[in-house]
């Protein structure tokens, strides 16, 4: 018997933006200034779309009484976002039947990246047990995630 969960998020894609760097002053024990350290943080978009797809991933977790997998998993994910306004109308519905995809920025490797990092201990244990992943970028008139994972096999080395 094959594990699989498959979700469908109405949620506007947001790739992994590159970490901004910030500095933190440091003080002694006496409050007294010493230094300063950088650290790195991400952007507050794409934050905010990590909370929210986690949300929703709990939200569905609650409902349909799942556990995260574990084990070697495929990921089967596709993204679906809007054509861009200045198409024709003849471009926009070829862009909607497929015809067309959306090979510009952002890049579909950042898709993936904050989707996984949003998805980690919800949908799978660990990201680092994904072993298989297909994914896509597709143009539609809905901003959404379509997501399915399952398990390989439980053979560990």
């Amino acid at each position: 018997m094959t594990e699989t969960i498959k979700i469908e998020f109405d949620i506007k894609p947001q790739q992994q933006e590159r970490p901004r760097i910030g500095m933190k002053s440091e003080y002694n024990r006496s409050k007294t200034y010493t230094s300063r350290k950088p650290f790195l943080y991400d952007p507050k978009k794409t934050v905010e779309y990590k909370k929210q797809l986690a949300y929703l991933a709990n939200i569905e977790k609650s409902v349909n009484y799942f556990e995260p997998l574990s084990g070697a998993l495929a990921l089967s994910v596709t993204f679906y976002i809007l054509p861009p306004k200045s198409l024709s109308k003849v471009k926009h519905d070829m862009a909607i039947l497929g015809e067309m995809l959306p090979f510009k920025k952002p890049d579909l490797s950042n898709y993936i990246k904050s989707t996984e990092d949003a998805l980690n201990g919800i949908l799978w244990k660990d990201d680092a047990m994904l072993c298989d992943i297909n994914a896509k970028k597709r143009f539609s008139d809905e901003e959404k995630i379509v997501i399915e994972v399952s398990k390989i096999n439980d053979n560990q080395y």
